[in-house]
This record gives C-alpha cells, structure tokens and sequence, in this order.
C-alpha cells in the first residue's frame, strides 16, 4: 500500500551549496518503474534549472511502501520498502554510506538491500543540471521510525551528511497506527517470499537484491 507522498530533493551549487528544496508529489497508486524514477528526477531537474541555472550538486527522489494487510505487516516483521534515487555530479559520493531516520537527536539506520548504479543519459537535463552517476537503492525502515516526527536522511560517501530525503511523519494504514508496539523487535527479520512479492508487486524495472534471488 503506497500512501506515502514522494519528495524530489536538490541541493543547489555554488555559495549555497548545502541549500535544499524539497517538492511534494501526489501519492502513486501503480508499480513505480526505474523509467518513473527517472522522469521524476527529470522533472525535478527542470525546476532546478530555472531556479538554479547553475545547476546542483546532488538531487534524490524517494519512495515508500507500507505493507498492504496486516498479515504483510507480520510478515514483514514491521517494516517499510524504501526506494532511494540518487544522482550527483560526483562519483566520489556513491555509495551513499547510510540511510537513517533523524527524529529528535535518535538516529534509526535503516537495512540496505541492494545499491544499483547506472549512469545518467548524456542528452538528458539530469545530466546536465544534476549530474551523471545515479543510485537506485532499497532499504528497509521500522515503521515506528517511519511514523516519528522527524527526516529521513542520507550520509554520502564524501562530503555530505545529513541529507534530507524526507519530511517524517509518514501516513500508514489504520491497521499499523494501531499498532501500539510498531518497532521491530531486535534482529527480527522480513519472510524473504514476503518481501520479494511485495518489491515485486510494487516496483518494476529494478533488479531484484541479490538475497531475494
């Protein structure tokens, strides 16, 4: 069940260089595909470019699924699937070195289930205003993490920390805010067929993590 809104994210060269803008997207209600995720950072790119004709030094669209049941919810050893984009104009930074939750002062590291570069279409305004090496990662979150006030952010692996993917509290199902516990027990782990199904179901064009092959 995707209720999360999406966010593209770019922070601006030049004297601002830390600076970030952050654009809230309607919900998506089908499969996200890669070829989506381009066409989002795409537009994120034009925006950036009237803005900033400088261009950015870094730019990250993000998406995220809650589980659809609870009997998915209980597979899932309540979690949530996190997909993170990114694309820089350096490749110093990938891999991004860790995706956290930020919520006052507690950091929440999220588990990494696959890190997928590709380069950037050389024609493209991705490349000319946001860079040309990109990322396509999965994670996965508490959902009590996901539920706090507070950010979803990513360290790169040079330079930047503290990134800003995501506004936190996300919206979850009525049946995980009603969870009273919604934080994973310690070392408690996703069914592997559960978890495939779902990246299956809601992500298309992507390659499957190398544990869920």
């Amino acid at each position: 069940m995707r209720v999360a809104l999406i966010w593209i994210l770019t922070a601006f060269l030049g004297g601002t260089a830390n600076a970030q803008t952050l654009t809230q997207r309607p919900a998506a209600q089908n499969p996200v595909t890669s070829a989506e995720m381009t066409e989002r950072l795409e537009k994120s790119a034009v925006r950036t470019a009237k803005s900033a004709p400088q261009g950015a030094a870094r730019g990250a669209s993000v998406d995220f699924t809650w589980p659809a049941d609870a009997e998915e919810y209980r597979k899932l050893a309540k979690h949530v699937l996190v997909l993170v984009s990114v694309v820089t104009q350096d490749a110093a930074e990938l891999p991004l070195r860790r995706v956290y939750v930020d919520s006052n002062g507690k950091q929440t590291q999220l588990t990494r289930l696959s890190s997928q570069r590709s380069g950037v279409a050389r024609e493209s305004l991705i490349f000319s205003v946001l860079g040309p090496y990109r990322e396509d990662g999965f994670y996965l979150a508490p959902a009590g993490a996901m539920m706090a006030d507070g950010h979803l952010q990513a360290d790169f692996a040079v330079r930047r920390i503290g990134f800003n993917l995501y506004r936190l509290p996300g919206t979850p199902p009525d049946f995980i805010k009603s969870d009273s516990d919604p934080m994973p027990a310690k070392d408690a782990r996703p069914e592997t067929p559960a978890l495939k199904a779902m990246l299956q179901r809601e992500y298309k064009g992507f390659e499957l993590p190398e544990s869920l092959r």
